[in-house]
């Protein structure tokens, strides 16, 4: 028996025939092997280009064929490809292959699949952190004092080499947040912000920071402390920073709030989620006793 392929219109049906002629000498063109497993024929060309899969025969009008035992080669690259084996993997096992190097080549994709999944969850790990950011930053009272005992938080930071006593300029809080970038993976980062010396921002409301860092998706050498947290939300331009300070500490004396460490100073929702910057929201945020 062998098989011949008709077309009808977009479709292809395989008809067996008995026939006198053995099974080795029925060939196929590279459009029928496309038709019978729904491939395009671009495909087949490819696959010959990168020497995985090629005709059996080539006539000197240039015409290919491929004979029927190759149907079987296929349809293996088709079902290893189709479990997301790379193309390359298949290449190199496929002469030599058995039943140990196919559980080999799917144990190996099957690393590579976990793998991907664990690289997704912490994306969504980190899309969760960061929408819980901005929607924190969104829906709180603003100028309204917070209370919260908080665990430790991951956090990456530099310093900032300062020109100044008392003000940190744009340019030289850009460069150290650039250094802060080439160190660390800034698809990790959850929040970025500035750490003021308390001393500093009882004197200079904020004028001047000595580090900028950033919270962290993953571990690190430096943290947040556990510890109980008083924070405040302010909306508006950085414009207005040293206004946001003095009402921040001013609401820690009245509420008899001691702080004990540095403010954290985020701007939690920042020109990279809206360009109106009346909608900006700031978050200072400092360890109380």
């Amino acid at each position: 028996m062998h098989a011949a392929i008709e077309n009808y219109g977009a479709y292809s049906i395989v008809k067996w025939y008995t026939v006198t002629m053995k099974f080795d000498s029925i060939y196929y063109t590279p459009q029928q092997m496309a038709d019978f497993y729904a491939l395009k024929k671009d495909t087949l060309l490819y696959y010959d280009k990168i020497g995985l899969f090629s005709p059996a025969l080539r006539k000197e009008n240039g015409y290919r064929y491929y004979s029927a035992p190759q149907l079987n080669e296929l349809e293996a690259i088709l079902t290893l490809r189709d479990l997301g084996v790379p193309l390359a993997s298949i290449k190199r096992s496929k002469d030599n292959m058995d039943t140990p190097s196919f559980i080999a080549l799917l144990e190996n994709e099957e690393g590579s699949i976990r793998q991907r999944i664990d690289e997704c969850n912490s994306l969504l790990n980190m899309i969760s952190a960061v929408k819980a950011s901005v929607k924190e930053a969104e829906d709180a009272e603003k100028r309204k004092l917070y209370k919260v005992h908080s665990g430790a938080q991951y956090i990456v930071r530099t310093s900032i080499d300062n020109d100044s006593d008392e003000y940190t300029s744009d340019i030289v809080w850009q460069n150290a947040y650039r250094d802060l970038l080439q160190k660390s993976d800034s698809k990790l980062f959850i929040t970025i912000g500035s750490i003021v010396r308390l001393d500093e921002a009882v004197k200079y409301h904020g004028s001047i920071c000595r580090e900028v860092y950033a919270t962290y998706a993953s571990p690190s050498d430096s943290v947040i402390p556990e510890g109980v947290y008083a924070y405040m939300f302010f909306p508006g331009s950085l414009s207005d920073l040293n206004s946001f300070y003095e009402h921040f500490l001013q609401s820690l004396e009245e509420s008899s709030l001691t702080p004990l460490d540095d403010i954290y100073e985020e701007l939690t929702i920042s020109s990279s989620v809206t360009q109106n910057e009346a909608d900006h929201v700031t978050k200072l945020m400092v360890r109380v006793g």
